[in-house]
């Protein structure tokens, strides 16, 4: 219900607009209840116990910025702070692998998942003990302190294991379901997974096409952020508009795609231009997949799955609105 939240959120500052009525946003929650899905990789993490005052330090989790889980030398997860694609001078958290594009990251109750990471619990300190990597590291990157890199080693015959904090050589007996849930982050449990988040309030102009629509407005936004939306040289009623961009923005990126790759033409495509040189311009189309979904191409690239039925109900809203 955290992600339904924040999402509805983001929905309504992406509009800015008031009393709406119009949201559409779908999520995981009715899976997880049914049990469809597995619990969230974030959710392991944030129910570990603590386990007193044995805490290795590795930084100040307020100037965390990066953290990423190695296998191999491989990134095979890793969220990062950086500039936001959707607002000036401002910084949001992201997933940055393994998918191609940034995605968004649902900061409810991340501060206190990165707390775990900021200082770790151990058990003891391990002594006369020969580390054997498991080519598993976690890495973690602070604006003041720089990065330190803990190397997960083998798991002893009380089901722990032993992990090497790299800048001391320290080596730690760290609990195995601590170390199994830090090490094993799902990226698709971090997203915020609104697949057309472009606030409307950056737009200079969007085009559509459908099968039945093509159509291109223009966005006029003031100092004051007040806006006058324009297609084909006439002024649209403010209202309507917006419920038409509020249900191009609903559509979520329900699933990871297995296969990257679709053929035929765009059930729907959209084209963000902004209104400043700080943020980039955004295309994203919905390519058929198979009889339940669409394959999202966001700026060329692909790694998710839409519910053909919402982007269905979404280009009849479109088409309607249009017409």
């Amino acid at each position: 219900m955290k992600r339904l939240w924040a999402a509805a959120f983001l929905l309504t500052a992406a509009i800015i607009i008031t009393g709406s009525g119009y949201n559409r946003i779908k999520t995981r929650t009715s899976d997880m209840e049914n049990g469809k899905i597995p619990p969230s990789s974030k959710e392991a993490v944030l129910n570990l116990e603590t386990r007193g005052k044995n805490k290795i330090q590795a930084g100040n989790r307020e100037t965390m910025n990066r953290l990423a889980v190695t296998e191999n030398g491989s990134i095979i997860f890793a969220m990062e702070k950086g500039p936001s694609e959707n607002q000036e001078d401002f910084e949001e958290w992201y997933i940055t692998s393994p998918y191609k594009n940034k995605q968004l990251v649902n900061v409810s109750d991340l501060y206190a998942f990165l707390e775990h990471y900021a200082a770790w619990d151990y058990l003891n300190r391990a002594e006369n003990v020969e580390f054997r990597d498991s080519g598993l590291a976690v890495e973690e990157n602070f604006t003041d302190s720089g990065t330190v890199r803990f190397l997960i080693g083998q798991k002893n015959k009380n089901g722990n294991y032993y992990v090497k904090e790299e800048r001391t050589g320290r080596l730690y007996e760290i609990d195995g379901t601590q170390a199994e849930a830090m090490t094993g982050l799902r990226p698709y449990d971090f997203i915020m997974g609104i697949a057309n988040l472009v606030y409307l309030t950056t737009v200079d102009k969007l085009e559509i096409r459908t099968k039945e629509t093509a159509a291109v407005f223009l966005v006029e936004t003031d100092e004051d952020r007040n806006q006058v939306f324009i297609k084909e040289g006439q002024v649209l009623e403010e209202d309507g508009f917006k419920k038409m961009y509020s249900s191009i923005i609903s559509i979520v990126a329900a699933k990871e795609a297995e296969d990257s790759t679709a053929s035929g033409q765009p059930a729907l495509q959209l084209s963000f231009s902004r209104n400043t040189d700080k943020l980039k311009n955004t295309q994203i189309s919905y390519i058929p997949y198979n009889e339940e979904y669409y394959l999202i191409i966001k700026d060329g690239q692909s790694d998710f799955l839409a519910e053909k039925s919402a982007v269905d109900e979404v280009i009849a809203v479109i088409d309607e609105y249009c017409r």
